[in-house]
């Protein structure tokens, strides 16, 4: 076996393995992007009520309240009132304290990874059929 031969089937796996992977991986990003939509900063406000903090915010046209929960109480000030966050395009009752939630852009960027390996992978496996 030669050493292009060699390289080809290399190339080949990785293409198979990468872009198998990788381009589901990008799909579920994109499924997951079209269902939550954007998410957008907003101001909240943090209230105590009964002795749970809650969090009020504007967006969509309309007044919103939830709960906070532990962890975003703790990321909340509840001495200065308010908290940064993000709201959901898609909806505006959904939001959160804090960043937005990490795992869409971690699919995204392992679907990046996967299907860019793939896709070179599928170049130099094609390495034979251009050089001879």
């Amino acid at each position: 076996m030669q050493l292009i031969d060699t390289l080809a089937l290399v190339g080949e796996v990785l293409s198979w393995v990468g872009l198998g992977v990788g381009l589901p991986l990008l799909l579920l990003a994109l499924l997951i992007r079209t269902v939550e939509g954007a998410w957008l900063p907003v101001e909240i406000a943090v209230i105590e009520r009964d002795g749970s903090l809650i969090g009020r915010w504007f967006a969509g046209g309309d007044f919103h309240e939830r709960p906070l929960t532990r962890r975003e109480s703790a990321a909340a000030d509840a001495d200065d009132g308010w908290a940064e966050g993000v709201v959901s395009a898609n909806n505006p009752a959904h939001a959160r304290v804090g960043e937005p939630p990490h795992a869409r852009r971690v699919i995204l960027t392992l679907g990046i990874v996967f299907a860019g390996v793939g896709f070179a992978g599928l170049v130099v496996s094609l390495l034979p059929l251009l050089l001879s």
